[in-house]
């Protein structure tokens, strides 16, 4: 009775181990697809590849992150001073030279003082319209980016296997466990049919 109790509760843990370790594993493998009969074989990822690139595409535009989110942060964000300090580093060091490079008549002209005044209101003109200047260059951005399709190719592109060791390592210890509930709800089968045996 002993034997029968310890090699049905020791099947039982076994064959739950098994299946939750080859279900685990079949999320991934085998990469590509396997004839085995009437049948074809292939992990549920390389299987869905494309299609769960795509809606993981769309989740995150539509949920995540979009360029809107950008506009919004950009908006709301203090950049007055940064852009300022922007324009005027590249006004220091390129007005004047790109005024007499293609202007050099004005040499004769502009002198210093007459060149930083007419740098003054330049940078004045950007500033003040500042607001408009982002708006148009982010609406610009919004056409022309699609985060959607990017997080699709990428996906698409990415390697399985590093896909794979990538996931693996971040959930191992849970992947784990859920083998261990196999082996414990096996075992535990095993002894229910084990007691089912004495009393038929």
């Amino acid at each position: 009775m002993w034997v029968r109790l310890i090699l049905l509760v020791g099947i039982g843990g076994a064959i739950g181990w098994i299946t939750n370790f080859i279900a685990i594993r079949m999320l991934f493998r085998p990469y590509n697809p396997i004839g085995i009969g009437f049948f074809k074989i292939q992990g549920l990822i390389p299987k869905r590849k494309v299609e769960l690139a795509k809606s993981i595409g769309e989740v995150v535009e539509k949920e995540l992150f979009s360029i809107g989110d950008i506009k919004e942060k950009i908006k709301n964000a203090d950049i007055d001073e940064k852009m300022t300090e922007i324009v005027n580093q590249l006004f220091e060091n390129k007005f004047e030279e790109i005024i007499m490079k293609n202007f050099p008549m004005l040499k004769l002209f502009l002198s210093g003082e007459t060149l930083e005044k007419v740098k003054e209101i330049i940078i004045k003109i950007i500033l003040d319209n500042k607001e408009e200047i982002i708006n148009v260059l982010l609406d610009s951005l919004e056409k022309e980016i699609k985060v959607e399709q990017i997080i699709e190719e990428k996906i698409s592109d990415f390697p399985l296997e590093k896909l794979e060791n990538i996931i693996y390592s971040l959930v191992k210890k849970e992947l784990k466990h859920i083998e261990l509930i196999g082996a414990v709800l096996g075992a535990v089968i095993g002894f229910f049919q084990y007691v089912i045996t004495i009393y038929i």
